[in-house]
Order: structure tokens, then sequence, then C-alpha cells
């Protein structure tokens, strides 16, 4: 009997193995979606495998139009390697075509052609990204200009994106756009009234996202199957009305939004069917989420923003999933001063809100939320603290004892969490603010499960780690209700954590950040 093999048996028997090639003997269509997601760099190279695999990379890349140039090459090059690819391709479908070129330079009628041939061939999702990083708003006259005939005949094409474009030369009801599922503009010199006539014309439209259109000023959308409204850094805007009684998915991050004219048109309306929960205004839409954020913007100005945030928030407050930030939360108590203020948060589950730093008022800001709302089904609580000052050294932390008691928060009226059963706090160093915010919660969440708090990526050891797992425990510890003393409480870095993550997890103010 042989028990092991020599060591050139082993070699041949591998060999002979290894001479069949399943690889090639997948079907076209999955060796395709293989060499879609490679760069095209490595989808050229398997071109040299086989007879088979000679012009694979060139279908494959071209039936899905993903061109990933590398930086280096000139505008003829790619121009030539594109127009290769469509040539090479024939007359087969172009699914999806996807360019992203900053600047665009001498490529602009190329990039005009490529749309032209991706649409005539049955393309259900184009992506044009010509936006420069770095430059929040672009001169129109560097905006390509898409030429009113490119959607005047019906297609396919159900997803378009566009940035850095201009729409300007398309006329109203175009029969090119009549089937869009989703529509994005970014940086596009959309007016008011143009928006309008383009979306009313699509009718199967269920996603419009609008960033950084700086023309537009007094915005009206609607669709009976619009879901999801996204509108980022459109600072012009000041007056936004949605009829859309399918919508589930709301967003907004800039400035606030305020009747420049006339105080006494509301700035955000919802014009609906109504929906079978208790809402504020019986024409709001059904919202499961709702995303508001003002980081970077929303100063409060008396003679502009007079109740303008709270009537916003109100619109959306029935919401199951909300992101709110410090700056509203500011609004929110200023507004509350000077009139009895009354935010019912009926069908509020999760909560997420952005703080750009936690000071003594911020602090306050935050109790006097939840105390204002008091959310009777609460579940899941998620805190970003510090975001504008996420690079803090760790010696900013309270060392190893609680604060005493008369530093705690007590409110007028007090409440309680009887739902709330998961707290997970991001950026946490353990200061003295950040403990006091941490131990207001903690108080009035009897069924408390579980407790995350985790630290920013570059700070700490694991001793530092358990140090402040220490002074957090002493804080749970010395609190008054104990039914949840038996919480799991976990501590850790970014890349450790695990647990739960808020339904909202794209950061608006981040882009922000790296535009500027």
């Amino acid at each position: 009997m042989e028990i092991e093999s020599s060591p050139r048996k082993r070699a041949k028997a591998m060999g002979a193995s290894s001479s069949e090639d399943r690889l090639s003997g997948l079907p076209d269509d999955v060796l395709h979606s293989i060499l879609v997601g490679l760069p095209i760099k490595c989808a050229v190279r398997t071109s040299a495998i086989s007879t088979r695999w000679a012009r694979l990379w060139i279908h494959a890349v071209a039936a899905s139009a993903v061109l990933d140039f590398v930086r280096g090459q000139s505008p003829a090059q790619i121009a030539a390697t594109v127009a290769r690819c469509i040539a090479i391709h024939g007359a087969a479908p172009i699914d999806v075509l996807r360019v992203a070129l900053s600047p665009v330079g001498a490529l602009g009628q190329d990039v005009l052609e490529w749309i032209a041939a991706a649409l005539g061939r049955g393309a259900r999702e184009v992506r044009v990204d010509l936006a420069r990083r770095g430059v929040l708003h672009n001169d129109d006259a560097s905006l390509l200009q898409i030429p009113g005939g490119m959607f005047q005949v019906g297609n396919s094409l159900a997803v378009l994106s566009l940035g850095r474009c201009s729409l300007r030369a398309v006329p109203p009801g175009a029969a090119g756009l009549a089937s869009l599922t989703s529509l994005s503009l970014d940086r596009v010199d959309v007016t008011d009234d143009a928006l309008r006539d383009v979306v009313s014309e699509c009718r199967l439209l269920e996603f419009l996202s609008l960033r950084s259109c700086h023309l537009l000023a007094l915005v009206r959308v609607g669709g009976e199957r619009l879901r999801g409204l996204e509108i980022v850094g459109c600072l012009a805007m000041r007056d936004l009305q949605v009829a859309a009684p399918a919508l589930e998915s709301f967003a907004f991050h800039g400035d606030i939004l305020y009747s420049r004219d006339d105080y006494e048109t509301e700035p955000v309306v919802f014009v609906g069917k109504g929906n079978s929960r208790t809402t504020w205004n019986a024409d709001t839409p059904e919202l499961r989420d709702a995303y508001l954020s003002h980081l970077g913007f929303g100063e409060y100005d008396p003679l502009i923003h007079d109740f303008a945030y709270s009537c916003a928030l109100l619109k959306v407050a029935h919401a199951r999933i909300l992101t709110l930030c410090s700056k509203g939360l500011l609004h929110i108590d200023v507004e509350r001063n000077c009139l009895e203020l009354d935010v019912d948060t009926p069908n509020l589950e999760e909560l997420q809100l952005l703080m750009d730093s936690t000071g003594d008022d911020d602090v306050a800001l935050f109790a006097s939320f939840f105390e204002l709302t008091d959310p009777p089904l609460l579940e899941r609580l998620f805190v970003r603290v510090n975001i504008l000052q996420i690079y803090f050294h760790l010696t900013r932390r309270t060392a190893g004892t609680a604060t005493d008691e008369d530093e705690d928060i007590v409110l007028d009226e007090e409440i309680s969490l009887d739902h709330l059963t998961f707290i997970k706090m991001m950026n946490f160093r353990g200061t003295t603010h950040e403990l006091r915010l941490l131990r207001f919660v903690l108080r009035r969440a009897p069924v408390l499960e579980q407790l995350v708090l985790v630290t920013p990526e570059e700070e700490g050891t694991p001793g530092d780690h358990g140090q402040l797992l220490r002074i957090v425990q002493e804080h749970v510890s010395e609190t008054r209700k104990a039914p949840w003393r038996d919480a799991r409480i976990t501590v850790c870095r970014p890349r450790e954590d695990d647990s739960l993550s808020p339904a909202h997890t794209k950061y608006y103010h981040d882009d922000q950040a790296h535009s500027s």
C-alpha cells in the first residue's frame, strides 16, 4: 500500500489535474460578469489566455461600458479606446454606461457620442460624472451641454445620473426620459420650471436626487410612484413642495428652508393622499425614514428662520427612522422658548443625532429635545458626537471618577424611554460632557440591553479602552435605576464594531467637507 506519494509524483498528478481549464468552460454571461468587475487593464490582459478570451473582455466591458481609466492617459487615448470597444462590440446591446472624467476638456463631444451610442443600443443605466472634486459649484459655461435631441426618441433608459451637465437644450416632455425610475442631478443648471416639467413626465420615477443645483429656489416635484427624495447642497432653495403620496424616504442636507418673501407660506409642504398613521398633517406621506442635516449651515437668524426648522421637522416627525443634527436642536430650542411647541414622534423606532460638538449647551439641547418629543416607541438610539472635532486628543477624557449628582440634568417634565434597548455612541472619548449626556439617557432607559461606545479609529490602546470601560461602568453602577445594570457594555474602535448600524450611514456633511 502506498501511503504517501513522492514529490515528483504529486507534482505530476497536480499538473494533470490543472490541465483542465474549468474557468473557460463557464458560460459567456458568467465570464462577462467577472470581467466587468475588473479594472480595464486587468480585463485586457485576459485576452492572452486563449483564442476564446481574445475578444471576450471587449464584449464584457462594452456591454456594461464601465470604463475605468488610469491617470496619465491623454484624451485622444481615452477616446480611441472607447471607440474601439464600441466598434468591436458591433450592434450588441449596451446595458450600462458609466463615465467619470474631470475635467472633461476636449472629450466633451466624445462623451456625448458615447451616451448616444449607449441609448441607441438599449442602455438601461447611464451615469456621467464630470464634477470636479473640491469645487462645490462650477460656472455654467463649463458644463457639458446635452443636445436637445439626445432624449427625443423613446428608449429603455431607467436610471440617469448627470454631474456637471446642462439640460437647458432638452425640451419638456422628452420621450427618452419617460421610462426613468431614477434621476440624479449633480451641479446641473436645471431651473425650477424645468425640473417640474421633467419630473412630471417621468411617471415611473421612484427616486430623485438633487445635489448642488444652484438655480433651484422654489421646487415643486411629485409623482405617484416617487418613493425616495434626496436634496443636498442646493443653497438657493428656500421653498419645497412635494406631491408624492407614496414617499418613503426623504433626505435633506443644506441651509434651513424658509419662505423669503411670504412669511405665511410654509417652506416645506407635502401634498398627498394622507396615511393611516397619526401625523401632524393629513397630507403628509407615510414616511419610513427622514434625514435632516444642516451641519456647516443653519446659523440661526431670527429675521428669516422664525419657526422655519420646526415647520420642516413637523412634516417628517411621524417617520419610523429619523436622523437629525445639533443645528436643528438649536433651532428647536430657540423656537420652543418663543412659542409653545409640540413635536409628536408617535412612530419613532430609531433616532440618530449628529452632534458637531458636546459642550454644556449641546448636552442641554440634547436633553431638551427628548423632553419635547418623549418618543414612546424608541428602541434604538445612535449618537455621533464631536463630528467637527474628531481630531481632539484622548487626554481630554475625564480621569476615572463619576461627576456629582447635582451635575445631572433634571427635566421639568420627566420622561421614560421604556422601549429603548440599544444605544451606540460614536467618536466617544469619555469627556465630562459625553459622560453627562450618556448618563442622561441611561437614567431614563429601564430596559436597556446593550450599550456600545465606539472611539475614534486613531485613538487609544487596549489599556485606554479598559480604563474607559471602567469609567463608564462606574457611571452605570451609580445611577438610580438598576434593571439594566446587566446590559452588555462594549468599548471598541470602528473596525472592531460588529454591532447594529443605523439605517442612515451616508453622511452628507462628509461629502461637503471633502468638496471644500
